[in-house]
């Protein structure tokens, strides 16, 4: 009788304890499911993209045209950070009139020196599956979401990026905030503008690679 009991006691016990697994399987499937719609999937997807130099990848999860549209500003503006005031205007000026050309040229140099920041934020893959990747990203960054679009701050680099929704479970980088990003773009950009007639003056690229020089380097 007691080992009929005891039978019938485990038995309960194991119908509990599968309950409790299955339910614990279902949660952590929906949770996942969810988690895949949000911008710290993205943002691991990104990451685990530049790790395995898949271009393609990139291309999808980067708005790249957005991002250097609104990282131009910014070069712009920390380039001209220290210099004089007609020195400043004058280069913002030759940087908004550039020859089409030459405004190809530099968006092409932003958009390498983009891809090559992503790579060196992203860092080797090591042995590490993206499971735990895309896990750890809520701890790596710090990310808010509002109405359709999201920031996420790297503090550890100080960087800033913004994303946007782009369908119901996939969110895309719209901009990338960096400041020592922008000066080594700043920097390169300078060394190939004209340097001479009413484009932009000897004195002024002399006063402006003296500022630059004085920046933050990336590490």
């Amino acid at each position: 009788m007691r080992d009929t009991t005891r039978s019938h006691w485990l038995r309960w016990v194991s119908l509990i304890l599968a309950g409790l697994l299955i339910i614990g399987a279902a949660a952590g499937f929906f949770w996942w499911q969810h988690y895949k719609t949000t911008p710290a999937y993205s943002l691991a997807l990104v990451v685990d993209a530049a790790q395995r130099n898949d271009g393609a990848a990139l291309d999808r999860l980067i708005d790249m045209d957005k991002v250097v549209d609104n990282l131009m500003p910014q070069v712009a503006k920390t380039a001209t950070v220290g210099l004089a005031s007609d020195f400043a205007s004058g280069l913002r000026t030759q940087l908004q009139s550039l020859a089409p050309g030459v405004k190809a040229s530099v968006k092409q140099t932003i958009r390498e020196e983009i891809r090559k920041r992503i790579n060196e934020l992203a860092g080797s893959a090591g042995a590490r599956p993206f499971f735990l990747t895309a896990l750890a990203m809520p701890f790596k960054a710090n990310i808010s979401e509002s109405n359709g679009t999201a920031k996420a701050s790297i503090n550890d680099h100080q960087v800033e990026l913004s994303m946007e929704r782009i369908d119901g479970s996939h969110w895309r980088v719209i901009s990338l905030r960096d400041d020592a990003l922008a000066t080594r773009i700043g920097n390169n950009i300078v060394k190939d503008l004209p340097g001479s007639g009413s484009q932009l003056d000897k004195e002024m690229r002399k006063q402006l690679q003296e500022n630059l020089r004085k920046l933050p380097l990336l590490p």
